[in-house]
């Protein structure tokens, strides 16, 4: 579920290091299903798992290829009849909680989550897909306040701390709807003085060109296209077309696609004055296709914002 980059996608986890290796005919499955053909590797499981059904990864990566074909409630089923034959391990509670929270069953994604950490006390992402799923459930709770007294400026401004938590994007109006997505981010800074040291005024800087990078990755994988553009300065360098028939290739790359993932690592930043250049690995997989690929993005700070001037990728 990767809550850490959160409910826009479902992350392929697997079962614990510490179970029976996957067979051949199991990692041919997985593999299959890697390289976008999910029809094909749902076959193959099934198949599979006529001959073998009570294979804990034969039925864990059907549950994976049913929730990336949007097969929700199929891929519920499969990951509740694991919990209930391997109650032990922790991974089908925590994509539970990932599919229930898409349908905005967040108390159902709260309960799995607990079972997970019951099961497993040391699962750090369940416990930070935990944190998510109450921060989400709190916003959810303020906006309804809100809703019945748009006057309430204590409601307004924690709504207005937790929506920049979790990377959900500001409110426009008293009774506007909270963001779909959530996103862990670092906790807000508290006001720097006066004359910030170098080092800490440094840290800051750095906090806020990752907090710009997480959010431009979340809004392509929610297929948000306007947060996405947004992230992009108006000077972008297009390679080599106009800024409209850019956006207008992005629009149509980024909605086209029925799910998107996208996880970012091995963040290194770069930063001068109000410039910065950010590298970093990107997997990207939708229903379509997937790559892995080494990025680049080069960022200016414009308006008190970190923004998008420049891009490759190799």
């Amino acid at each position: 579920m990767a809550l850490p980059r959160f409910f826009a996608a479902i992350a392929a986890c697997v079962i614990l290091a510490s179970a029976p290796a996957l067979a051949n005919e199991v990692q041919d499955i997985n593999q299959q299903f890697r390289k976008g053909d999910l029809n094909g590797a749902l076959d193959r499981a099934n198949r599979y798992l006529a001959k073998n059904p009570k294979d804990a990864q034969a039925r864990f990566l059907k549950g994976l290829i049913l929730a990336d074909q949007g097969k929700t409630n199929d891929a519920i089923d499969v990951f509740t009849a694991l919990t209930e034959d391997y109650p032990e391990l922790p991974e089908p509670y925590n994509n539970l909680a990932v599919l229930y929270a898409s349908q905005s069953k967040y108390e159902a994604a709260k309960n799995a989550l607990e079972m997970a950490i019951r099961t497993h006390p040391s699962y750090a992402t369940a416990h930070e897909n935990l944190g998510d799923i109450y921060a989400k459930m709190a916003s959810l709770a303020y906006d309804k306040a809100l809703a019945l007294d748009n006057k309430n400026a204590a409601a307004q401004t924690k709504l207005a701390l937790i929506q920049d938590m979790i990377g959900g994007p500001p409110r426009k109006a008293a009774v506007a709807k909270p963001a779909a997505t959530l996103a862990a981010k670092p906790a807000a800074a508290e006001p720097a003085p006066s004359k910030p040291e170098p080092a800490k005024a440094a840290t800051a800087a750095s906090g806020a060109i990752e907090a710009a990078i997480t959010r431009w990755a979340q809004a392509w994988a929610a297929r948000d296209v306007d947060a996405y553009l947004a992230a992009y300065a108006s000077d972008f360098a297009a390679q080599g077309t106009t800024r409209a028939k850019w956006e207008a290739q992005r629009r149509s790359r980024i909605t086209a696609p029925k799910s998107i993932e996208v996880k970012i690592s091995d963040l290194k930043i770069e930063q001068q004055g109000d410039t910065a250049s950010a590298s970093f690995r990107q997997f990207y997989r939708s229903d379509r296709l997937s790559s892995t690929v080494t990025k680049t993005l080069k960022l200016a700070l414009q308006n008190g914002e970190w923004r998008i001037v420049g891009e490759s990728s190799r």
